[in-house]
């Protein structure tokens, strides 16, 4: 992998800025400063980032015409060798702040399907890898199949192809998740393994 891409791009996108998905996202990242990757984070419920205006614009240079927080946040979801995105369940789907940043990628869509290029190359985006962390406060796990489709189209359009999913259940209060045995650790290990996955690829 080419040296500028062996990094993690953290995604913050709940509005509890010590909430559950914020230290499982936080531990993640530990792991990877651990094993030496570098990691470039950005709390999106507290940026200019706003929703999607259909306005098909991207569809003719595949370029956002909206000049917002987006402008910082697209050039590392096209080049960080990990991504990892915290959102947490609200109204049983993710958080509108989640929703709102991946709508917005609808450029990188507009580049693929109507423009006929690329926004990753081939290699690349075999070797980059994901990470989706949610946590809902319904005793129910199923909750979190709602979010499956969203999450898939969303590493697929940035060009991942190798993503899992740390989601919880039943964990509502910030810091209840510190209570969820082996849960913050499971995520540090993620953020660790990416120092394997870096001298691999």
């Amino acid at each position: 992998m080419r040296e500028k891409s062996r990094y993690l791009l953290a995604l913050y996108t709940s509005p509890r800025r010590r909430g559950n998905t914020s230290l499982l996202l936080d531990s993640a990242s530990e792991g990877a400063l651990e094993a030496n990757i570098d990691v470039v984070s950005f709390h999106t419920a507290r940026m200019d980032i706003r929703p999607c205006r259909a306005c098909e614009s991207c569809s003719r240079d595949g370029e956002c015409i909206q000049k917002d927080d987006m402008q910082e946040i697209y050039p590392h979801l096209l080049q960080a060798g990990a991504v990892a995105l915290a959102a947490p369940i609200f109204s049983m789907n993710i958080c509108a702040q989640a929703k709102a940043l991946i709508d917005r990628c609808q450029r990188f869509w507009a580049m693929r399907y109507v423009l006929g290029r690329e926004p990753v190359e081939a290699e690349l985006a075999a070797e980059r890898r994901g990470l989706f962390i949610s946590c809902c406060g319904r005793n129910a796990p199923e909750t979190f199949e709602c979010t499956r489709p969203t999450l898939a189209y969303f590493f697929h359009i940035i060009g991942i192809k190798n993503w899992v999913s740390q989601t919880y259940a039943g964990v509502d209060k910030a810091g209840e998740i510190r209570g969820v045995a082996g849960a913050l650790s499971t995520a540090r290990e993620w953020g660790e393994s990416l120092g394997i996955w870096a001298s691999k690829a």
